[in-house]
């Protein structure tokens, strides 16, 4: 059976379904590195165990989320973490604590050290967006206990607001990073019990 329309129908299509199989790979951003000139170290403090950050949904999703200026808040299926968010930021945050107190921190479970943490930070995150050439906020509330009796050692509610240098990406998850690194500059100040000097 000869149906020259249909021939003709399936080659207008074909470059169609060429077209959808083949878009672009979206990007991936990791959190990027601390810079050595903004590690700004205390006098040795006591072990530290962190917990998996406790996130909103929206801020554990693969995609990038950005909240636009109609306070829409979109995800980016273009613009992708590279790691898992919970695992990234926990681990950052770790990292930039460590540097401040110049002790030993790591993330739970604690690994098998000869010494056990002295104490246990603990940060429930309700706010973690921003928009593309503006602000990120991190808003929250951390706890620090102390790890053996369980009991709390010090509390308080953040709002840190990071300002972003440009509309691109890459400033946008800078500015991430930073704020994350501020709150971390906060919690090594309550747990030594003296302010970080300044820069």
């Amino acid at each position: 059976m000869n149906l020259p329309w249909l021939k003709n129908w399936v080659c207008m299509l074909a470059p169609i379904f060429v077209l959808v199989g083949c878009g672009a790979a979206p990007d991936y951003y990791l959190l990027p590195a601390q810079s050595p000139t903004a590690m700004r170290s205390l006098a040795p403090s006591q072990s530290v165990v962190v917990t998996d950050f406790n996130l909103p949904s929206y801020a554990q999703a693969v995609e990038i989320p950005s909240l636009q200026h109609n306070g829409v808040l979109a995800l980016d299926r273009d613009a992708n973490w590279a790691d898992e968010p919970r695992r990234a930021v926990t681990r950052h945050f770790s990292e930039a604590l460590a540097l401040r107190l110049g002790s030993l921190v790591a993330t739970d479970p604690w690994p098998a050290y000869s010494q056990e943490p002295v104490y246990r930070v603990e940060v429930a995150v309700d706010q973690f967006i921003g928009t593309l050439g503006g602000t990120v906020s991190l808003r929250g509330q951390y706890f620090i206990l102390r790890a053996r009796e369980g009991t709390i050692s010090a509390s308080d509610r953040f709002q840190i607001d990071v300002p972003t240098s440009d509309v691109s990406y890459v400033a946008f998850v800078a500015a991430h990073s930073r704020a994350l690194e501020i709150l971390a500059d906060r919690i090594a100040s309550r747990i030594s019990g003296r302010a970080l000097p300044t820069s």
